[in-house]
Formats: structure tokens, sequence, C-alpha cells
């Protein structure tokens, strides 16, 4: 009975904490345009981490991501993307290679990302992180 009363509390914990973390995550991409993209990590330890994904608020199916014979037009303080794909609500997210993007260790960083709508005209948003 405690086994099985305690295998309950220790999901429920588990759940609250993955809860917990969508809630912060949404909530940085809940606000107006200044919180139109969200980078992730926020902290980048330039020993350590590979690539940054940037979660937006931009429909995916709105922007052109290039196709064969046209490159990419999202890009990361100049840098395009090395993959793109739609998340769960639809939304953009790009990938980057932090060796691209050339970033300077024990700063706070402005990230600027850019790029065109299939319809024309383009979008830029930013986000600060943190370079250890």
């Amino acid at each position: 009975m405690r086994k099985t009363l305690f295998g309950i509390v220790a999901v429920c914990g588990l759940l609250a904490i993955g809860l917990a973390s969508n809630v912060m995550a949404n909530g940085k991409l809940a606000g107006g345009d200044a919180d139109i993209i969200m980078v992730s990590p926020q902290m980048i330890v330039l020993a350590k981490v590979a690539s940054v994904t940037v979660h937006t608020k931009i429909p995916y199916n709105l922007v052109d991501t290039g196709t064969i014979d046209e490159p990419n037009t999202v890009e990361l303080n100049g840098v395009v993307a090395s993959s793109t794909w739609a998340d769960d609500c639809g939304d953009l997210v790009a990938r980057f290679d932090v060796a691209d993007l050339a970033l300077t260790a024990d700063k706070d960083v402005t990230l600027t990302l850019t790029g065109s709508f299939k319809a024309g005209g383009t979008f830029t948003a930013i986000d600060v992180v943190s370079v250890k």
C-alpha cells in the first residue's frame, strides 16, 4: 500500500514539474511583440552547448523556409538556420549551430532572428541570452 501511494505521489510530482516548465516557457512567449521568440538555452555554455533552438510565435506555414532551389531565409545574427520545423502549435522553431554564431564568453548577447514571409515582407525579433 505504501509503495503504491509513494509511486502515485512521485508520478504526480513529475507531472507537476513538467507542467511548471511548460507554463514558464509559454509565459515567456505569451507577452507582446517583444516576447515573440525565446532562445533555448537562455545560458549558453560555449564548452558544452553545440546548438541553440529558437521558439517563436510566428506561424510556420507563413514563413519562407526555403526550397531545394532557394535558400532558407530564417537567420539568427546573420547565420542561416541549420533546420526549421513547426512545433505542436504550428509555430516556427529554428535550430542554429553555436560555433557559427561567433559568441563571446562572459557576456549577455542580443540575438536577432530575421526572416521573410512567403507572401512578402520580413520579420525581426530579439532575445537576450547569457554566454559563459
